[in-house]
C-alpha cells in the first residue's frame, strides 16, 4: 500500500514540474523587446572580394526578423552590418589530396538598433560564423556546391544573429 502511494506521488509531481516546465518556455520575442514592430536592415557592406554573400545574407535576415520577431518594414528599429572577412580552405582531403571537406569562415561586425527609445542594443564588431560543408558523397551529410554552401550560411548566420537579438530563454 505505501509503494503504490509513493508511486502516484512521484507520478503526480513528475506532471506538476511538466506542466510547470511548459510554462517557463522561450518567448518568441524578448519582453524588452515588446514595443518594436518593425526593423529596416540596411543593405550589407562588403568589405572582401567576394560578391553577392551581402545580398543572400541582407535577404536571409530580413526573413529571419520577420519569421522570428514577428516585425515588418519600418522605422522603429535599425540593423546595420558589414562583412568583414571571408575565408574558403579545405579541411580534409582524400588520398590523392582532393578536398573532401571545406570550411567558411566569415567575419562580420554589426549594430542593432531602438530608434523609439534612442538606444543601441547590440554592437557587435567581431562576430565569427564557422561553416563546414563535404563536397564529396557519403560522408556525414551531402555533398553541396560552393554555391549552395553560401546560401547555407548566409541563412545559418542570419538565424544566429536573430536569434540572439530577439529570443529570451
Amino acid at each position: 500500500m505505501m509503494k503504490a502511494s509513493n508511486t502516484r506521488n512521484f507520478i503526480l509531481l513528475a506532471l506538476l514540474l511538466t506542466v510547470l516546465a511548459w510554462g517557463c518556455g522561450y518567448k518568441s520575442r524578448s519582453e524588452s523587446l515588446s514595443h518594436l514592430d518593425s526593423i529596416t536592415v540596411f543593405p550589407i557592406a562588403n568589405e572582401t572580394v567576394e560578391y553577392g554573400l551581402e545580398d543572400d545574407l541582407g535577404d536571409a535576415l530580413k526573413k529571419e526578423f520577420s519569421d522570428q520577431g514577428n516585425w515588418g518594414e519600418g522605422t522603429d528599429s535599425v540593423f546595420n552590418a558589414s562583412i568583414k572577412t571571408y575565408e574558403i580552405f579545405p579541411i580534409s582531403l582524400d588520398q590523392n589530396n582532393q578536398p573532401e571537406q571545406y570550411r567558411i569562415l566569415l567575419g562580420m561586425s554589426f549594430v542593432f538598433e531602438d530608434l523609439k527609445q534612442n538606444k543601441v542594443l547590440r554592437n557587435e564588431k567581431d562576430y565569427e560564423k564557422v561553416y563546414d560543408f563535404y563536397v564529396v558523397p557519403d560522408r556525414d551529410e551531402p555533398p553541396k556546391t560552393l554555391a549552395e554552401a553560401k546560401e547555407d550560411l548566409a541563412e545559418e548566420t542570419a538565424e544566429d544573429i536573430v536569434s540572439s537579438i530577439v529570443k529570451e530563454w
